[in-house]
């Protein structure tokens, strides 16, 4: 329990809970975007504390790795590597939504960060080109996001395709290409669903993706159709687009107000201010 209302984010709970009591409306959904490496997460949070006063939460499991270390890695490891030292074993996808499930979140709470993005490094010497090979600095910026040591997945897909070689590390299930002195560590459709198939099977509450306008949203960047790692992650997950069948619908911030759905179209139409919308029988009636 939260002591005596004292965490910000109990006090917010609290609100949401009260709000709904008095307007007798649906609660606010209550969520928090949280770090995924442990010495941040043992020195930032009650894991059981905010557990128990969220609806969700969005673990950062993503930028494990970059430029400020010194040495190649992944931006996002879904699993441990031989590579890793004692204390970056931490920084991998399954250690940090365990490390969190451990500590007292309930799994259906959590969701996994997906990044659809990379990390981008100058390599000290162009012939050591594995993971934990020696760097620079940061690559530099791409054409379009503009952000020095980073491009979008639709920008990754141009380097890819002016003649960079890609290896997929199977001990971590990760892609990653150089070119070069030029190295990226990324992740594509093949392991987002590799991660995706993953939470299921551990009965994880969702996924949580940044960002999507960092996917290939035109489709032409990739050759993989729009949206190709959105649409990995959706076909694993089996999320599809839901469609209200025709009818009459509440609208749950107004009362008064109702939406109409005909022909795969959605109208929002108004009671008259004396009456409100009545979803047992679907039409305005006295309040």
């Amino acid at each position: 329990m939260c002591p005596q209302g004292k965490v910000l984010i109990c006090k917010l709970a609290k609100a949401f809970q009260e709000k709904a009591q008095k307007t007798r409306k649906q609660k606010l959904i209550l969520s928090a975007t949280v770090g995924a490496v442990r010495a941040l997460i043992e020195a930032s949070y009650e894991i059981d504390k905010i557990s128990e006063a969220v609806d969700f939460l969005n673990l950062l499991t993503f930028d494990f790795h970059g430029s400020w270390q010194k040495v190649t890695g992944h931006v996002s490891p879904f699993l441990q590597g031989k590579e890793n030292s004692k204390s970056s074993s931490y920084c991998n996808v399954d250690y940090a939504m365990n490390f969190w499930k451990d500590n007292g979140a309930p799994a259906e709470k959590l969701m996994v960060g997906f990044g659809a993005y990379a990390h981008t490094l100058t390599l000290s010497n162009p012939s050591n080109h594995g993971l934990a090979a020696p760097t620079s600095g940061p690559r530099a910026v791409g054409a379009y996001i503009q952000s020095a040591g980073t491009l979008a997945y639709f920008e990754i897909c141009t380097f890819l395709k002016t003649g960079a070689t890609i290896v997929w590390n199977a001990p971590q299930d990760i892609p990653y290409a150089y070119k070069g002195n030029q190295w990226i560590g990324y992740d594509n459709p093949k392991n987002f669903a590799i991660k995706a198939k993953w939470l299921l099977e551990n009965n994880s509450g969702g996924a949580m993706v940044w960002a999507i306008d960092l996917d290939d949203f035109t489709g032409t960047f990739c050759g993989e159709g729009k949206y190709p790692l959105m649409n990995s992650l959706k076909s694993v997950l089996g999320v599809t687009t839901p469609r209200k069948a025709n009818g009459l619908y509440p609208d749950p911030s107004n009362n008064h107000a109702f939406y109409h759905c005909v022909s795969r179209k959605t109208y929002l139409q108004f009671c008259q201010a004396s009456l409100v919308f009545d979803s047992s029988c679907s039409f305005c009636n006295w309040a």
